[in-house]
């Protein structure tokens, strides 16, 4: 009789434990309205960007975004920044100083910043979107000197060029759910997406350099001619993969 109450008792302990731990896990929580979202990012010149210069650009992509509480929609910002092409020569440090050797990078450089409206349902594992985009595209090329020896040791750096030009697009995507829970924070939770998505932008003219842009001196060292930049629409296909936070 003993050893029935007290498998009674154990029995009546594992049950309320395991309601217990139940409970905790369906604790109700909310998620809220922001997003959040980093991408590997391609950018693939379209038209007569092609044609002029064919150089494709990777880099990362941010976006931050507000969805409107009860509607299929969400409203943000996102960003993206690439290069699309460098170049690193060994130089002689100057004229008179010709024992000493510096390394001379220059880099063909892009950035992209857009105000987007995306269409996109609230609920469900798979969440496919549309969005449209308005914002710009700004073009630069650098070019630095770093002493040969160490990395990161830069000595000097200036601005070849610099042009912006306005940008309008469209674009879609699929985000898939791979986590969804509570926070730390009582009462609030959090959504965590795989995010495939694909841009086209239409690109104003504007001037810049490619690779191909560098020339040489008389004496072989490398140049830039503000005469040899390349000027067209701005076309092109940014392609991304990432991740995205529902907070």
């Amino acid at each position: 009789m003993v050893k029935m109450r007290h498998s009674f008792v154990l029995l009546l302990l594992f049950f309320s434990s395991t309601l217990a731990l139940i409970a905790q896990q369906d604790e109700a929580y909310s998620i809220g309205q922001g997003l959040a979202g980093i991408d590997f990012m391609l950018a693939f010149p379209q038209g007569e960007f092609k044609e002029t210069s064919d150089n494709v650009a990777y880099g990362l992509a941010l976006e931050g975004a507000y969805v409107l509480p009860g509607l299929p929609i969400a409203a943000g910002l996102t960003g993206s920044i690439g290069t699309y092409g460098s170049r690193t020569f060994n130089v002689p440090f100057s004229g008179p100083i010709q024992l000493v050797n510096v390394e001379l990078s220059t880099s063909n450089n892009i950035a992209t910043g857009h105000l987007f409206l995306r269409l996109q349902p609230q609920d469900g594992v798979f969440r496919p979107y549309f969005e449209g985009l308005l914002g710009l595209n700004v073009f630069w090329t650098e070019s630095s000197v770093e002493d040969e020896r160490y990395e990161d040791s830069q000595i000097a750096g200036s601005t070849n060029l610099s042009d912006v030009a306005f940008s309008y697009g469209a674009g879609g995507g699929l985000q898939f759910r791979v986590y969804e829970g509570a926070t730390a924070t009582p009462g609030h939770g959090i959504a965590v997406f795989v995010d495939l998505k694909a841009r086209y932008l239409y690109g104003g003219k504007a001037k810049y350099f490619d690779e191909e842009s560098i020339t040489f001196d008389g004496n072989g060292a490398p140049v830039l001619l503000e005469s040899n930049a390349l000027e067209s629409h701005t076309d092109m296909l940014q392609t991304m993969i990432g991740v995205t936070v529902r907070f």
